[in-house]
């Protein structure tokens, strides 16, 4: 069996990173052979290179920054997954493979350009949604009839959020399974076979541990600096452009890094749920509650593992209690059970077993 998986393509955020590879660490698991599409619609990251030479010198060093981090992070794409560039029209690949996987991430964003994001391409009965995504609040009217129509052409649909199932639902009449993020489809053993301590890290300031920060804004709140007082520990921030060492962070290292923290701070979806896998005091940072639209997806994720209480809000002065301390027994009795439904839902959409024993879906 030859799978293609199709996502959000590019090289900038850790999170997308790390759901792609962790679909395709799981399908390998059902194939013969995966192979990621690389949407021809997405630039590559030669832009940041040739824009060194084009910035003035203001911009210059945060360009060679982000360069250097892409750079470093297809290096891992490229070592651990196999992926086809270049790719002139999704048509000609139709007959290739045996299915095609649209997911995880915000695939199905309209805000986002993914022109291929229901793989009309492809026979209707290969195509397969993962974990994917809206995100947004509400379809814009024009989409709607669209998004029905193309939704209701795939035989096995599966959504991230429950804010998602309930819109396919509205739109279809038919309510899709709500699944894990692939990320939560790999152990924290799995998971750490791929990570690499950062040779920075070995300064005599971190012995003690360390609070990471990692926002998706690149700002950190002001609160995480009382935090650091209290517990009198340093903090490494994943996006901090006036440090080259934390900001050029490579995957193994940011997974190591999550892994051996005494303390994540974070607004970042993937992060969380990094954090909750590999069972690491967190504290989640969300302006105007998690409930909000955008951030719903963390809401649901904390709802689910019982662990809403690990959120903070300044503006609703709202606190985490004893930020070092933290219960995860309600994870580790759901976590297999997802991760459980998850499997099933892959096996009956591919219509074979995993190729190999599925161990690890028991495993905590």
């Amino acid at each position: 069996m030859r799978i293609a998986q199709i996502t959000l393509n590019g090289y900038d955020n850790y999170g997308n990173i790390l759901q792609k590879y962790a679909l395709y660490y799981t399908l390998k698991k059902f194939a013969d052979s995966v192979d990621v599409l690389w949407d021809p619609a997405t630039k590559s990251f030669l832009p940041y290179w040739l824009e060194l030479h084009r910035n003035d010198e203001g911009n210059r060093k945060d360009t060679a920054f982000a360069a250097v981090r892409q750079y470093k992070i297809k290096e891992f794409l490229d070592a651990n997954i196999s992926t086809r560039y270049d790719i002139p029209y999704l048509e000609d690949l139709a007959d290739e493979y045996d299915f095609f996987v649209i997911g995880s991430d915000q695939v199905w964003n309209p805000e986002f350009k993914v022109p291929d994001r229901f793989l009309e391409f492809a026979p209707p009965e290969k195509r397969i949604a993962y974990a994917a995504s809206i995100v947004v609040p509400e379809l814009p009217e024009e989409l709607k009839e669209p998004y029905r129509q193309k939704i209701s052409d795939m035989p096995y649909v599966s959504i991230r959020e429950r804010e998602g199932c309930d819109m396919v639902e509205e739109l279809t009449g038919k309510r899709p399974l709500q699944v894990l993020d692939p990320i939560f489809l790999m152990t924290a053993d799995e998971w750490r076979e791929l990570e690499k301590r950062p040779r920075w890290l070995d300064q005599k300031r971190y012995e003690r541990g360390y609070i990471m920060t990692y926002f998706l804004s690149g700002n950190v709140p002001g609160k995480v600096g009382s935090l650091t007082k209290k517990f009198d520990l340093p903090v490494i921030n994943m996006l901090d452009k006036n440090n080259f060492e934390h900001y050029v962070t490579g995957i193994e290292e940011f997974l190591y890094l999550l892994d051996h923290a005494t303390l994540l701070c974070t607004n970042s979806f993937h992060g969380t749920s990094l954090a909750t896998i590999f069972k690491r005091p967190f504290i989640v940072y969300r302006a105007g509650g998690l409930r909000t639209t955008r951030f719903s997806r963390i809401g649901s994720l904390l709802e689910l593992f019982n662990l809403s209480e690990r959120a903070t809000d300044t503006a609703l002065k709202v606190r985490v209690a004893d930020p070092l301390t933290i219960d995860f027994s309600r994870r580790d009795e759901m976590l297999p059970r997802e991760r459980f439904k998850a499997f099933r839902f892959l096996a009956r959409a591919l219509g074979t077993a995993p190729r190999e024993k599925i161990s690890e879906v028991n495993a905590q």
